[in-house]
């Protein structure tokens, strides 16, 4: 069965740039090996992820970043078991968007899949576009 959790969190620290990419490279590493795709987000001193994948891998997953101790005020906005997944054919599967032209691709893509009107992809399209609605 798959899942998708969306998450945002506030990080315990003003993070330097050499922490994001260490996170970001963690992250990215983590997701591919157990076959997790989303995106990760970090903006004004918060994150926000998006995670799809098999139900274990994804719990299993999300209990690590409840634990680490870089991530404070955690809120799961969306956990739901999901037919098929959102970001899979998104830039290899997972993204982190860290670059203005990154985020005018997704925002390109969020609104490519808009017409498809899909329930659950609306609500996480929503959930993205308010969090980088400052960014550009």
């Amino acid at each position: 069965m798959l899942k998708t959790i969306c998450y945002i969190s506030s990080s315990t620290s003003s993070e330097s740039i050499d922490n994001i990419k260490n996170i970001y490279e963690k992250a990215k590493a983590n997701n591919f090996k157990n076959n997790i795709s989303g995106i990760l987000i970090f903006h004004k001193g918060n994150f926000l992820q998006v995670l799809e994948g098999k139900t274990e891998n994804i719990d299993k997953t999300f209990n690590k970043i409840k634990n680490d101790t870089r991530h404070k005020n955690i809120i799961k906005v969306i956990n739901i078991n999901i037919d098929e997944r959102i970001f899979e054919d998104y830039n290899f599967g997972f993204t982190i968007v860290k670059t203005s032209s990154e985020f005018k691709e997704l925002n390109e893509y969020l609104d490519w899949l808009k017409n498809a009107d899909h329930t659950i992809a609306n609500k996480l399209i929503t959930m993205v576009e308010n969090f980088i609605k400052t960014v550009g």
